[in-house]
């Protein structure tokens, strides 16, 4: 809720060069207001401001804009609060590449952009926070102990399972020119490391294959989405997406998916590159061709993401004639 919104009920007020605190001088109520107000939930900054409107009604309106500038540091109601509340949480936030995180909240300001956290010694916005303390978030979190694969079906491990969903409310789109380092290991600054790591873990999936795959299908854009309509950063189709129960804008819940896929693949074939072709051009193909169809367009994208995850398959066992 902007200030010219609420300006219309009342005169505009006049601008002087007395600070917020001079303005408000010694009106105790107001004073009382300001605290009160700087203590708000910041994550939920339109009760804040609804609190403001309500108080207004009853009290000295054309001091609106002094009250905010005294809570906010500037006149403007996107963030009353101090945020001081909640300090010393433990917070949930995404981070500048995608990762989700979690630390303590080590203290709080409002700059001229927002209100900042500190968090583990690292300044996040407000904006980026997904919860804290235990608050309750629609979440369904890669479990960290892996599938039992061997016990499952083919058709449990594609539609069988929990879907994956992890709130994200991130940057949508990146550039990755390198997937794996020297060392044969993903790079430290991948968006989305954790989420390769972990769905990789669960499935028992190469991470590098992942990441290297998000490469080749939509060069790590969230919101790409191709002539066929594939979608996400996993591109995945609509109906593939809703047979596996698959959010394709969402980076967990494609990845895991696509995590799942692959492992399927691997049951089938046994083979690396085979998994990757079923995953461009479809599982039949590569059964009917028995190994990657001859497409271009399936080569091509074999040839990139083994190429990107520096994938060799492994040595085959010498013939003993």
């Amino acid at each position: 809720m902007e200030v010219s919104s609420i300006e219309t009920m009342s005169p505009a007020t006049s601008t002087t060069e007395t600070s917020a605190s001079d303005a408000l001088g010694q009106d105790t109520f107001l004073q009382l207001l300001v605290t009160q107000l700087k203590y708000q939930d910041p994550l939920n900054p339109m009760d804040s401001a609804q609190s403001l409107l309500q108080t207004a009604q009853f009290t000295m309106v054309d001091k609106l804009n002094v009250i905010a500038d005294a809570v906010t540091g500037q006149q403007q109601f996107g963030q009353l609060s101090a945020v001081g509340s909640i300090v010393g949480k433990e917070a949930v936030y995404v981070d500048a590449l995608g990762n989700q995180m979690t630390g303590m909240i080590s203290s709080a300001k409002i700059t001229e952009g927002g209100a900042l956290l500190v968090i583990d010694g690292a300044e996040v916005s407000i904006d980026r926070v997904i919860s804290y303390s235990g608050e309750n978030v629609a979440t369904n979190k890669i479990p960290d102990v892996p599938a039992d694969v061997a016990g499952m079906s083919r058709s449990e491990m594609l539609t069988g399972t929990d879907p994956v969903y992890v709130p994200y409310d991130g940057p949508r789109d990146f550039t990755v020119r390198t997937v794996v380092s020297d060392n044969g290991e993903l790079v430290s600054d991948l968006p989305f490391r954790d989420l390769f790591v972990a769905a990789g873990n669960r499935w028992g999936v190469p991470p590098q294959i992942l990441a290297s795959m998000a490469k080749a299908e939509s060069g790590f854009n969230l919101d790409a989405v191709s002539p066929d309509n594939a979608q996400g950063i996993l591109q995945f189709l609509p109906t593939t997406a809703n047979w596996m129960g698959v959010d394709p804008s969402n980076p967990a819940s494609a990845i895991d998916g696509a995590a799942r896929y692959i492992r399927a693949e691997l049951e089938k074939f046994d083979d690396m590159a085979m998994a990757v072709a079923a995953y461009n051009a479809g599982s039949g193909a590569v059964s009917k061709y028995e190994g990657i169809p001859p497409y271009a367009e399936t080569e091509a994208y074999v040839e990139k993401v083994l190429g990107y995850a520096g994938w060799e398959e492994p040595a085959s066992e010498p013939t003993v004639i």
